[in-house]
């Protein structure tokens, strides 16, 4: 049982507050109580101190996961528990964060007739969005039925994470990014080559579908 503690949340006037809210929410550690509302205020504290509400959509979006995975390690560090613990606790609380709209999703691909090709229609338009070229120069090397591949040069998360001093939060940031296939891992399968973690300059996702064999076997 987590029964931890979520003490007044700070008064200070900022929509950071309902940033972060619907995934702290979801933020547990076996077996350990925190304050969650450390992580909110420094939350807040951290997306004044970048102006998120005056930047575009997609950025604020950028912010919102960047400042939660940087304050969740920041204070669950000084609660003495583990980097991949704390790592962990941060993706499964942006899974269910995530969750009521990747079942929405799933469950219309998956009642479709190519259950790989819709995941490509439905996802591809989501990442051209938020992956934008001035922050990740994304290309596309392949986009139908049998294969979605693209390749990205360049990582918002990596930039982020370097100029706040803390390189090692860059893999909490490729685990969010595989949130959708890992709730799809029965039908999608994906090669992932990512160098940014280790500060390199490309990550490139291969996108397949699970073939029949390799499902029954």
């Amino acid at each position: 049982m987590n029964d931890n503690v979520d003490s007044t949340p700070s008064t200070t006037p900022s929509t950071g507050q309902d940033r972060v809210n619907p995934i702290l929410e979801h933020l547990k550690v076996e077996g350990v109580e925190f304050d969650k509302s450390k992580i909110r205020d420094l939350f807040v504290q951290l997306w004044e101190f970048e102006d998120a509400e005056n930047l575009p959509p997609e950025k604020q979006y950028l912010t919102t996961v960047g400042l939660f995975i940087y304050t969740c390690h920041n204070i669950l560090d000084d609660y003495n528990i583990r980097m991949d613990r704390i790592r962990n606790a941060i993706t499964q609380a942006f899974e269910q964060w995530k969750k009521p709209e990747l079942d929405k999703m799933i469950a219309e691909e998956r009642a479709s007739d190519d259950p790989f090709k819709a995941f490509v229609d439905s996802n591809l338009p989501k990442v051209d969005e938020i992956y934008t070229w001035e922050s990740f120069k994304l290309d596309h090397k392949q986009t139908d039925e049998k294969q979605w591949a693209y390749k990205m040069e360049q990582c918002w998360f990596k930039n982020f994470f370097v100029r706040f001093g803390r390189v090692d939060y860059i893999e909490t940031a490729c685990m969010f990014d595989q949130i959708p296939w890992n709730a799809r891992k029965d039908y999608v399968d994906l090669k992932l080559n990512n160098m940014f973690r280790k500060l390199g300059k490309i990550c490139k996702f291969d996108y397949k579908p699970i073939k029949t064999d390799k499902k029954d076997s």
